[in-house]
């Protein structure tokens, strides 16, 4: 094959660690701004001030859809008691001599800049040990290494010290799987992999090399600028927060993407931890990339390592130098599964199983592995663009109806599905339009991969570490606030459409060269013909503006959903699941009725998002518990199926032994999905 030569440089964020006390933001890769795009209808009709005002009203809407179990008042422990235990440095714990010394030893790898005190929270470690919904503790300390070298020698010293390992990305996690939590016995050690964030092509462009901290929104538009044809695999969602691919790996998340499927690769470098018979720990890199020049058997007799020819690579690679690109070995992991390959076919079969769901234990153990493995390091498969894509407004009467044109018209084979089909039922249209403005009017303008929206972000983060009390909700009072001021996102036809009908779809369709689209279309012409203007509406998006309008509106649903809460004094619990393929209909609630049911989902695999408002009262644990027990036992459901288990939800029998079998010394992120939290899972 000829090799092709790539320059690939990095450069630093524009908002400096300083700027923020000392918020961390790790280079990324020079790419285009991510999809800033020119309204036919209004970018004109807004003067600077409004502009301004939008920006500085929204450094806060980064805020993410996540912390959605807030009210009015100091509730979070009766709402979610599990989100926020007491962890091994919340009470007086004894250190031994080894864990006192750890954090100065750990300085000696990493740079003494590299290690923070984990025993506090503030605006600075904020970021590191509070979950984005749910979960909050303090660890020994926290490490930022530089290099994958660096992240081996880490885990030797932590696990050689009886302390526990919580490797972390961007903390972006809903479930309280990336924070510290409730281990009075060992201390932990929050190792963040932000700095890791280095990207390269190989094989022409056709797959990329990840790093453990680099981020769907950097690769997103990487791939954009370096192969124009291509597109990464995660380009919706929850990209604007940066969160890394290794952490999607992690978790089996991302549901926009129809084609596509799930995070999934079957080519990675990860760590694990066991002992040797003389009881000694053993820290291991698996090496299963498949990349020339970076496989063990590149290296025999001990003559250098693939880590180390990675690093190298890397670091050339940060600094901007020109090289070679790489390709795909011709051994087994280079031909192995970059991306989940049969997944199309799958979600097509209208049976009675899931399409996905987290407790899924196929492939590498890297995949959904939840912390149990430390992944470095991933290859990803990106995909051929469309050469034309139309997006479709859908409305309907009844969700009957729509879930037989998800059957009939979306899900009738693989070959034609749509690239996105999202559900948005009539109370997240009403409160997306009610608290989602200024956060989709910003996604609209900047694009939903633009790096400021990352910066808000960690603006909101340092907001929320600030000391008093009303820190962690001002910033959605302010916009629950302003919202009504800014102008309805989406057009008016599709805001008429919605007020008329309580079930919607917002569906993008793509022509791949084979017919795709006008199949598709014209399956969805002969069901509308056959249920009528009154079951049925139908709005095709007439302009890139309208386009990224819709999409900008179902981004923002979970935001909104807070601003929601916070604003009217309403405690706020959500759920993830999947149901049936066969199946979508409404789970029954027997108890409480709630003042909100938004229910929002990836409607071609059946994944739903549920965010349920109730009074202050109310007992929404049990709420949610009850919701969760219907979607197993009487939907045929899965759960979790879209943010990993954390601490939220227990793992079944062969999701935990096969953890076990990762981590058989329970030293990484102990305690996730039930297990127990002791060494050696010993009770």
């Amino acid at each position: 094959m000829r090799s092709r030569a790539v320059k690939i440089s990095l450069s630093s964020s524009s908002l400096s660690p300083r700027h923020f006390v000392r918020i961390l933001s790790s280079a990324s890769v020079n790419s285009t701004s991510g999809g800033s795009s020119s309204s036919s209808s209004s970018p004109k009709s807004y003067s600077f001030v409004s502009t301004a005002t939008l920006a500085g009203v929204s450094l806060a809407a980064g805020y993410a859809w996540g912390r959605l179990s807030v009210s009015d008042h100091p509730q979070q422990e009766r709402v979610l008691p599990s989100g926020l235990p007491r962890t091994c440095c919340d009470e007086e714990t004894t250190l031994t001599d080894i864990q006192k010394e750890l954090p100065n030893k750990l300085s000696k790898i990493v740079g003494s800049s590299n290690v923070m005190d984990g025993s506090k929270l503030d605006s600075v470690t904020t970021q590191f040990l509070k979950g984005a919904r749910l979960g909050q503790g303090s660890a020994l300390c926290i490490v930022t290494p530089n290099t994958l070298q660096e992240c081996v020698d880490c885990v030797q010293a932590i696990v050689d010290a009886n302390c526990t390992v919580l490797p972390q990305g961007s903390n972006t996690g809903l479930t309280g799987g990336s924070v510290p939590r409730s281990d009075n016995r060992r201390p932990s050690v929050v190792i963040s992999m932000k700095k890791l964030d280095t990207i390269f092509p190989i094989d022409d462009g056709c797959r990329v090399v990840c790093l453990a901290g680099a981020g769907l929104a950097t690769l997103s538009n990487s791939v954009k600028e370096w192969f124009p044809d291509r597109e990464s695999h995660s380009i919706l969602g929850s990209t604007f927060l940066n969160p890394t691919t290794a952490a999607g790996v992690a978790f089996g998340s991302g549901g926009t993407q129809l084609r596509k499927g799930s995070a999934y690769t079957d080519r990675a470098m990860y760590i694990t931890v066991d002992q040797n018979k003389w009881g000694e720990n053993v820290v291991k890199v698996v090496n299963t990339l498949g990349v020339e020049g970076i496989e063990d058997e590149d290296f025999p007799n001990n003559c250098g390592k693939a880590i180390t020819a990675l690093d190298e690579y890397q670091q050339d690679v940060r600094q901007g130098f020109q090289r070679s690109m790489g390709k795909s070995s011709k051994s087994k992991h280079g031909q192995g599964n970059a991306s989940d390959t049969s997944y199309a076919e799958r979600v097509c079969k209208n049976t009675s199983g899931v399409a996905r769901y987290n407790a899924d234990t196929r492939g590498c153990d890297c995949n959904r592995s939840e912390g149990k493995v430390m992944i470095l390091a991933t290859v990803h498969d990106t995909f051929k663009k469309p050469d034309v894509t139309k997006t479709f407004w859908v409305s309907f009467s009844d969700l009957e109806t729509a879930l037989a044109f998800r059957r009939d018209v979306c899900l009738e084979n693989a070959t034609d599905l749509p690239i996105s089909l999202e559900y948005m039922d009539r109370d997240s249209f009403d409160i997306i339009d009610r608290s989602g403005r200024v956060m989709a009017n910003l996604i609209k303008f900047i694009g939903p991969t633009s790096s400021i929206v990352k910066q808000l972000w960690n603006i909101k983060l340092f907001i929320e570490g600030l000391p008093f009390d009303a820190a962690p909700l001002i910033c959605d009072k302010l916009l629950h606030v302003v919202n009504p001021i800014f102008p309805a996102v989406l057009p008016k036809e599709m805001m008429e459409n919605g007020e008329a009908m309580d079930h919607h779809i917002a569906m993008s369709a793509g022509e791949f060269g084979n017919g795709e689209l006008k199949r598709l279309f014209g399956r969805m012409q002969k069901f509308a013909s056959k249920h009528g203007k009154d079951k049925i509406a139908i709005h095709e998006c007439q302009s890139k503006s309208e386009e990224d309008s819709l999409n900008a509106f179902r981004f923002v649903a979970a935001t909104a959903f807070r601003t929601w809460c916070v604003g009217e004094g309403a405690q706020g619990i959500s759920v993830d699941y999947a149901l049936p393929k066969n199946g979508g209909n409404l789970p029954p609630l027997s108890s409480a009725t709630p003042l909100k049911r938004m229910r929002y989902s990836h409607f071609g695999c059946n994944v739903v998002h549920e965010d349920l408002a109730y009074g202050p009262e109310a007992d929404v644990h049990a709420a949610k518990m009850e919701l969760k027990k219907t979607v197993e036992h009487k939907c045929g459901g899965r759960l979790p199926a879209e943010h990993g288990h954390g601490t939220e939800y227990h793992a079944p029998p062969e999701t935990q032994k096969r953890w076990k079998k990762m981590d058989p010394l329970n030293v990484m992120n102990p305690g996730v999905g039930g297990l127990s939290t002791s060494y050696k899972y010993k009770e």
